[in-house]
């Protein structure tokens, strides 16, 4: 603590100081500003300061005496005059020496001071004075009118000098504001760093900010600074404080309040501002605290909240680019697995349409030499017989066997090559699956496979009984050596939109994921003795009907095959 000496009328009165208040005066003076202005008179005969009292009191001034310079020093950095008078010929501390110490402290380096002397005016005490910081000479004797006229002069331009000073450090605050805004372009990032950075430039006891929603009346988001969450978020977290807020402040941007004319009633002073960009607002800023705020302070929240609205806007157009981004980059994906799966198809087909002319020019060339060979073993065999002729009947049995097998290898590539296709008819399906079933369900009850249907009644569709009935033959029995311990092959069929589906279904072993792609191509089959022909020719068929096929399988598990074949329209006959 410092204790000093203040004389009011003719009293001594010793005060203490506290040190965070005289730190807090040479931060920024203007928190104790004087209403009217003081002047602090520094003249050690007490007549001429009892006239100095009388004449700035008539004009309308607070004024403070001290006798000596020590004491004008203290009372200086103390109640931060906004004038000091100083007399030269002081005990203690002489004028020079009082100016020099008021020049040396922070608090009190820019106080106007008027020398009022009798003593000093030698041309080195004026050059003296003035290096020193004086900022007017005045010899005694003087005129009242003079003496006040001279002292507002220098008031006047301190305050300006103030107010330019004032200026000034608010831009850098809004510029340092600025840079702290634009480091954030994440819209929950920003709007959490404003409250908290208004509360550290402005006093006040809680701050929230709200963001809008296109229609500038709902609000998207809120955030309720950190600093004071837990004791002020019941008040901010009403839904139509904003609403009510934009009705007070009517055509305004920036307003504030005091226990005089109240918005907050709960808090008695604070501020609201909107976060306008051009003609639309983004969002809306509240600050309150204990203390009434000054127009000084409403306009650095002005400030604050026209780079938050340009950041917050900067936030939203990052956010809006990169949800685009996004979408764009999922279309790329799938536009990208589309040509992915156009190109497979049409590599696949022109494989096939390759396969198909070379299966079609293998099968008429083995079918040529093939029919001679059948008739030349028919007629020998009738001869032996005729001629009773011992012959190797195990040998002649493997060869009828071989040629039957090159038989229906030959008959299989001509069902792909559509060299036997016959025309298509109206059919049903479900007739053609329930034969199949009733073909093959004692035959599987055997293997331990039990057969479930369940099928619906569909449209017809154009296609070959015949071509299907072997598709379906095809799948059932490849399910049936899938479950070679036996299980249960499920049997589906209903219509679906524009499509009759069917599904065939077991739990089997299933096929491996390096097997699948494969399984529909020609010759290629992971069954001991399959000829590869059976998928690929069912392929094939179903193709011809202008439908699919594909499969989804797990080791292990099951495989589950699934037919679209389109139904019958009367539109396009």
């Amino acid at each position: 603590m410092i204790q000093i000496e203040l004389t009011y009328g003719n009293s001594v009165v010793t005060e203490s100081i506290n040190e965070n208040r005289a730190m807090m005066m040479q931060l920024d003076p203007s928190l104790f500003t004087h209403h009217p202005p003081l002047v602090l008179v520094a003249e050690d005969e007490k007549i001429t300061s009892t006239m100095l009292e009388t004449i700035f009191q008539r004009a309308g001034f607070q004024v403070e005496c001290a006798f000596n310079g020590i004491k004008a020093l203290e009372m200086a950095q103390y109640l931060l005059p906004d004038l000091v008078v100083l007399d030269i010929m002081m005990p203690g501390m002489n004028g020079f020496e009082v100016l020099r110490g008021l020049r040396e402290n922070e608090s009190t380096k820019n106080i106007p001071t008027v020398i009022v002397t009798a003593a000093a005016r030698e041309p080195q005490d004026l050059e003296r004075g003035l290096n020193l910081g004086a900022d007017d000479f005045l010899y005694k004797p003087f005129q009242p009118h003079e003496l006040i006229a001279r002292a507002q002069a220098k008031m006047r331009q301190r305050k300006l000098e103030e107010d330019l000073e004032r200026r000034s450090r608010e831009l850098e605050v809004l510029l340092g504001v600025s840079q702290r805004l634009n480091q954030n372009i994440l819209l929950s990032d920003l709007i959490t760093l404003v409250p908290d950075l208004t509360l550290d430039l402005l006093p006040g006891s809680a701050a929230s900010i709200y963001v809008f929603e296109e229609d500038q009346m709902r609000v998207s988001d809120w955030r309720l600074s950190r600093k004071n969450a837990s004791s002020h978020s019941a008040i901010f977290d009403d839904p139509t404080l904003p609403a009510k807020a934009q009705k007070w402040l009517g055509d305004k941007r920036t307003a504030r309040w005091s226990a005089e004319t109240p918005f907050l009633k709960a808090m008695p002073n604070g501020m609201v501002a909107l976060l306008r960009l051009a003609d639309t607002n983004l969002g809306m800023m509240i600050i309150s605290g204990e203390d009434a705020y000054d127009d000084r302070q409403m306009r650095l929240l002005e400030g604050i909240c026209s780079q938050a609205a340009l950041a917050l806007r900067n936030a939203q157009l990052y956010d809006m680019e990169a949800q685009h981004a996004l979408v764009l980059e999922d279309r790329v994906r799938e536009r990208t697995r589309e040509l992915e799966s156009a190109q497979q198809l049409l590599l696949r087909q022109e494989k096939l349409a390759s396969i198909g002319h070379l299966a079609a020019s293998i099968a008429h060339e083995i079918n040529n030499p093939l029919m001679p060979i059948r008739n030349l073993l028919d007629d020998h065999l009738e001869e032996i017989a005729h001629y009773d002729v011992p012959y190797d009947k195990k040998a002649m049995s493997l060869i009828q066997e071989s040629l039957e097998r090159i038989r229906r290898i030959v008959s299989r590539l001509l069902d792909f090559t559509g060299k036997r296709n016959e025309g298509l008819t109206l059919l049903e399906v479900s007739p053609i699956l329930e034969s199949v079933i009733d073909l093959n369900r004692k035959f599987f009850l055997t293997n331990k496979v039990k057969i479930a249907a369940d099928l619906e009644k569909m449209s017809p569709i154009y296609g070959s009984k015949d071509q299907l009935e072997q598709v379906f033959m095809n799948l059932a029995i490849n399910a049936q050596v899938a479950m070679e311990k036996g299980g249960t092959l499920t049997i589906r069929a209903k219509q679906i939109g524009s499509d009759n589906v069917i599904e065939f279904e077991d739990t089997g072993c299933g096929i491996k994921p390096e097997h699948i792609d494969r399984i529909f191509d020609p010759f290629y089959s992971t069954k001991p003795n399959g000829t590869g022909l059976g998928l690929f020719v069912s392929y094939g068929i179903i193709q011809g009907h202008n439908g699919s096929i594909a499969v989804v399988s797990k080791v292990d598990v099951g495989s589950r095959f699934t037919i679209r074949l389109p139904i019958h329209s009367a539109e396009g006959d």
